[in-house]
């Protein structure tokens, strides 16, 4: 049995399908599709076949009555073909009795039907904010006005007072310089007078002093001395030319570097963890994904093991004994290793054997390593013995697949050395050369970004809302997103810095504030916008580090 019950706005009220004549609707069948008034649905609904299994619901309840859900279709998220029979909280996803016992043991559990009504909450809660969000961006949008000049626009008008006092800081440098420059120049050409002049007395006391002994040595009868006399004026001769000392000005160039630059910088990062995984190392400092497989290469700098993601455990595929500095998977899946000695160590993607490779740093001694997407090296260098203090060279050499050296980044264009200790290394799709750069023993550093001729791009020293002297900016890691930014993990708080592919800050986010504590090493899956934190322990606690598969959207 079915009755229409449609109408229009404007017409005549509804009225019970049932008698007609109430316009009083109080129910609706949802099995019969009818609405009733309260006698009818005693006296005649009721007495329908089968009526007591009927769904009458309250009129009111029409239009957010769902019905009675089936869950006996739904399916297990881990383990294909397993039914879910439980909705764990602590994960908050379906599970099935395999999840239960392996994966999910000591996690709360409720009914899949209260885990529904919790979604449905959710659901509800979201279009409220959706609302209140379409409301707000709409009124904004009526705020807005195509026809409103640039220069009239509050931000056109900030950002350009912005650039006008950069450019008066920049005059107020260039003064001060100059005339710092000028004094210097003024002082310096003072002491090589000062030096030229003792110069020129020095050799012509000399060459006045070998010439009043000429004429002895030539009347002389001693041959031997003729020749040895002869050959010393001679030379001191040939050498008495002194040239005047000069110095000379190299003009600098403006560039984003000094000046600065114009950014799109986006106000969302939204971080949302994937999968949890707890590895047999203490501290995740050095990780790498290989190309072909979901394996994964990580280090605590003394132990390498290669693991795999199955479910939510780390399976271990093999371990190494091995001092590690650095490391990066090739394209072609074999493991390059910065260890100790100025020759790389490589794994073998194919039989897992463990070789000295072709690529050598001759008497430098490697910090870091990267592998580009066109299989070039590029390897941190410092000279032979302890990192601190500082002694010797600190550069950075790009090879190509047959180790020849191709460039060397080591000092600026003003022969002033550009880095202190390469601890990590990216380079990003336009070329830029992202690098972190350690300073000091207690780990405070800078993120140093070179274009592809070596200049430096920027100088990134962390930010004044998350880093001052009690944090001071100590970065660890550094990676390229698939958009081209790059993220940058800190030593001593929950923070990744998200640079542009020049290295000006887009955005810092706190992964603490979702539960990720003391993330270090970084790599990209293979799955789009998903990225693997592997993080260390507490001083002192015997823990094992974890290991975070997570989402990450806005970089």
């Amino acid at each position: 049995m079915a009755f229409s019950q449609s109408f229009k706005r404007g017409q005549a009220p509804a009225t019970c399908n049932f008698c007609e004549e109430d316009t009083k609707i109080k129910w609706k069948c949802i099995n019969c599709d009818v609405l009733m008034c309260a006698k009818c649905k005693d006296k005649i609904h009721a007495k329908l076949k089968n009526s007591k299994d009927h769904n009458v619901i309250d009129i009111k309840e029409v239009g957010i009555y769902r019905g009675k859900l089936d869950f006996s279709e739904l399916k297990c998220y881990a383990h294909a073909g397993q039914s879910a029979v439980m909705f764990c909280t602590t994960c908050d996803r379906l599970v099935c009795t395999s999840c239960i016992s392996k994966i999910h043991h000591g996690h709360g559990f409720v009914e899949i039907s209260e885990g529904c009504n919790s979604k449905v909450e959710k659901i509800q809660h979201e279009q409220i904010k959706a609302k209140e969000k379409i409301k707000e961006l709409t009124k904004r949008k009526g705020e807005m006005s195509p026809d409103v000049r640039i220069e009239d626009d509050a931000k056109y008008k900030e950002l350009m007072k912005s650039i006008e006092i950069c450019e008066l800081d920049l005059k107020n440098s260039v003064e001060k310089y100059v005339k710092q420059l000028k004094g210097e120049m003024k002082r310096k050409l003072s002491e090589f007078k000062k030096e030229e002049i003792n110069n020129v007395e020095k050799v012509v006391s000399n060459l006045q002093k070998l010439s009043s002994n000429a004429d002895e040595i030539v009347n002389s009868k001693d041959a031997q001395k003729i020749f040895f006399e002869c050959e010393k004026l001679s030379r001191a001769v040939s050498i008495a030319d002194i040239g005047p000392s000069t110095i000379s000005f190299l003009p600098g160039q403006i560039s984003p570097y000094n000046v600065g630059s114009l950014q799109v910088v986006s106000n969302t990062v939204n971080v949302r963890i994937v999968k949890q995984f707890q590895t047999g190392i203490s501290r995740v400092y050095f990780m790498s994904l290989c190309p072909d497989t979901d394996s994964l290469w990580i280090s605590d700098a003394k132990v390498l093991q290669k693991v795999k993601p199955v479910e939510h455990k780390l399976t271990i595929e093999s371990t190494f004994n091995i001092s590690v500095y650095g490391m990066a998977v090739t394209p072609t899946g074999d493991l390059l290793l910065s260890s100790s000695g100025s020759v790389l160590k490589q794994i073998s993607g194919k039989t897992g054997e463990l070789t000295d490779f072709i690529y050598s740093t001759k008497t430098l001694f490697s910090s870091s390593v990267h592998v580009t997407k066109d299989d070039k090296v590029i390897v941190g260098l410092k000279s032979g013995g302890k990192a601190w203090p500082i002694t010797g060279r600190r550069a950075i050499i790009v090879m190509n697949q047959k180790g020849d050296h191709e460039t060397i980044y080591e000092h600026d264009k003003n022969n002033i050395r550009i880095f202190t200790y390469v601890q990590s290394i990216t380079i990003t799709d336009n070329g830029n050369l992202c690098v972190v750069d350690k300073l000091s023993e207690d780990g405070r550093g800078r993120v140093v970004v070179l274009n592809r001729d070596g200049n430096i791009l920027q100088i990134y020293t962390g930010h004044h809302e998350v880093n001052n002297e009690d944090n001071p900016f100590k970065p660890v890691n550094i990676v390229t997103t698939p958009s081209d930014n790059i993220i940058v993990t800190q030593l001593n708080i929950y923070i990744l810095h998200i640079l542009n592919n020049c290295g000006h800050l887009i955005k810092h986010y706190n992964i603490g504030d979702i539960g990720i504590p003391r993330p270090y090493s970084l790599c990209f899956t293979k799955t789009a916008g998903q990225l693997y934190i592997g993080c260390t322990i507490g001083v002192g606690s015997s823990e094992k580090a974890e290991l975070y598969e997570v989402r990450i959207s806005g970089c």
